[in-house]
């Protein structure tokens, strides 16, 4: 089985489920009966051996059929990509994820978001904490908000504060979402992207195993897993949005030819104003792409040629590619709403996609935090 092969059967099998605002757990399923929950894991575990660009191509395409579908397999995607791609990772406990896809379905994301705990990407210690037990074990408790696609969830790698050491201290663990102890809340009440079933994982007092650690540090010092995990989160996030941006841009492309409003006579489309439009939303939405794409496959490159100074070089393209992403499917669903006029705010794909663009917004890499790292590059190529 290819990729290809696994997209087309996923995408086949989404179009026959009502997709909307309400968690639909058998978008999950179509995605893992077509083997596409293997996506990313190498050829050698027994995956499809999808390397980032593949990934990014296979979720614009789902994010122009389901934003929140595209959404939760991205927290998957990034979680095994990054995975897959880290330095300084155990192989047992890599081995351990890959087979649990494999032979189990597993599906994978991180846990990291706090309740008023601030953004972990910005250096914000959790909450929850691990506490030393027996034999080199861990147990972990605390409560992780924004856990994406929760109800289908098998796993998930939890960042918690070690208690009797530095304070400053955090690790991440694997923890099997099946343990005594973890509970899953449900999800919130958002803007957009109501259907990813974003919810509250609660853990109390969940004992897991030495080799469930995945990386232990200072939250100050850089992760010894090197820019892998922040590298395929930032384009996982970038490939949904502009997935969902593209999905609309089909949508009220096929509106505007069948609407014809007044006599019959003339269709939406034939309106000069509105193709300038279109045109104005396709082009950001192209231009994006290009971006994406590219920043992927150098990506790839990088890894293939096993270049640590080429993948610094690409990761600092990671956080463009994903500003230039989100901000084309927010402007290409405005557009798309504008275009559509009343028929289009009516409850519906282009009034869910308007809603669900914007969440990509509050993922990081925030724009405040990409565009002041831009301006910092700029002076200092300026002052040599």
């Amino acid at each position: 089985m290819t990729a290809g092969d696994a997209l087309a059967g996923a995408l086949a099998r989404l179009r026959e489920i009502p997709l909307g605002d309400t968690f639909e757990p058998r978008a999950a399923e179509a995605l893992v009966a077509g083997g596409l929950h293997r996506l990313v894991v190498p050829a050698s575990a027994g995956g499809l051996g999808a390397r980032m660009a593949d990934a990014a191509e296979v979720l614009l395409a789902l994010g122009a059929v389901d934003g929140a579908t595209a959404l939760g397999f991205a927290m998957h995607v990034h979680v095994v990509g990054g995975l897959a791609d880290s330095a300084h990772v155990s192989a047992t406990l890599r081995d351990r994820v890959f087979h649990a896809i494999v032979a189990d379905g597993a599906l994978l994301n991180n846990a990291a978001t706090e309740e008023g705990g601030g953004s972990p990407a910005r250096g914000a210690i959790p909450g929850t904490t691990a506490v030393a037990a027996q034999d080199g074990a861990w147990r972990l408790t605390g409560e992780k908000t924004w856990t994406t696609w929760l109800p289908n969830l098998t796993h998930a790698f939890v960042s918690a504060r070690v208690t009797g050491t530095d304070p400053t201290e955090v690790g991440v663990w694997l923890v099997d979402l099946a343990a005594d102890g973890v509970e899953r809340g449900p999800g919130f009440e958002a803007m957009g992207m109501r259907g990813s079933a974003s919810g509250r994982l609660v853990l109390r007092d969940v004992l897991v195993s030495s080799d469930a650690l995945l990386v232990r540090r200072r939250a100050t010092d850089p992760d010894p897993r090197g820019p892998a995990p922040g590298a395929w989160f930032g384009i996982a996030i970038a490939a949904t949005y502009l997935g969902l941006g593209e999905g609309a841009r089909t949508d009220v492309a096929r509106w505007t030819l069948e609407r014809r409003p007044g006599d019959g006579t003339t269709a939406v489309a034939d309106i000069p104003s509105v193709q300038l439009r279109l045109g104005r939303l396709d082009a950001d939405l192209r231009a994006a792409r290009i971006v994406v794409l590219d920043v992927a496959r150098r990506w790839d490159a990088a890894v293939a040629a096993g270049d640590p100074a080429g993948l610094a070089a690409v990761t600092a393209d990671v956080a463009l590619a994903k500003l230039v992403a989100t901000r084309a499917a927010v402007v290409a669903t405005d557009e798309a709403l504008r275009i559509a006029g009343g028929p289009g705010f009516l409850v519906g794909r282009l009034e869910r996609a308007f809603r669900d663009a914007r969440a990509g917004l509050i993922n990081p890499p925030l724009e405040d935090v990409a565009l002041s790292g831009f301006g910092r590059a700029v002076l200092d190529r300026a002052r040599t």
